[in-house]
């Protein structure tokens, strides 16, 4: 007997749109006045955005260490802007949101830092977005799983995950929660129909 899900957890890049790393680069390097590559060697090569997803640097630290390193001006409307271009919604796959029982929960859990965050919470309105930062733990740590539930208010037997990669799924299985992998709106539709919340 298939169990009621209560709520419902979905992975953002990968399932409801595509993340364009370069183009978020681009971006921020127009507005820092340097190249891609120098921003990339502060955000990944010197770690900030990994310490900035974990939640040990808010988004003002993050900008804070990355101004000063490349004497620039950036500001949380830059980095908004920069991955909200890189960021394209998958029209199709959102509108079976549209379509879910309307009892269930909705909420996006996504391994990313409070400025990504609030550029993903600006791209999906009325829908909760739950990040790796503001949990303290990142994906596929079954932590995460935990503590996104009872954010929700719905215990992990009653909670479905849906992610793009397995490694997440299992992280989700070993937690309690019920989780499976889609890459695109069949898919998802697949699963949601699975679990009666189509």
């Amino acid at each position: 007997m298939i169990p009621m899900i209560h709520a419902l957890l979905l992975d953002f890049d990968g399932l409801l749109a595509d993340y364009d790393h370069p183009r978020h680069l681009q971006h921020l390097a127009q507005a820092a006045g340097c190249t891609p590559a120098v921003i990339d060697a502060q955000l990944r090569g010197a770690g900030l955005e990994l310490a900035h997803a974990r939640g040990e640097l808010d988004g003002d630290a993050l900008l804070q260490v990355l101004n000063a390193q490349l004497g620039s001006r950036l500001s949380a409307a830059d980095w908004l802007a920069a991955r909200t271009r890189a960021s394209t919604l998958r029209r199709d796959t959102l509108a079976l949101l549209q379509r879910l029982r309307p009892d269930a929960r909705v909420a996006v859990l996504t391994n990313n830092g409070a400025l990504s965050a609030a550029a993903i919470a600006a791209l999906l309105p009325g829908i909760e977005v739950l990040c790796s930062a503001a949990l303290g733990v990142r994906k596929p740590d079954p932590r995460i799983y935990l503590a996104a539930a009872e954010k929700l208010g719905s215990a992990p037997a009653r909670t479905l995950f849906i992610d793009h990669l397995f490694r997440n799924v299992q992280g989700a299985r070993s937690a309690g929660l019920h989780a499976d992998t889609a890459h695109h709106t069949q898919s998802l539709r697949r699963v949601l129909r699975r679990w009666h919340l189509l």
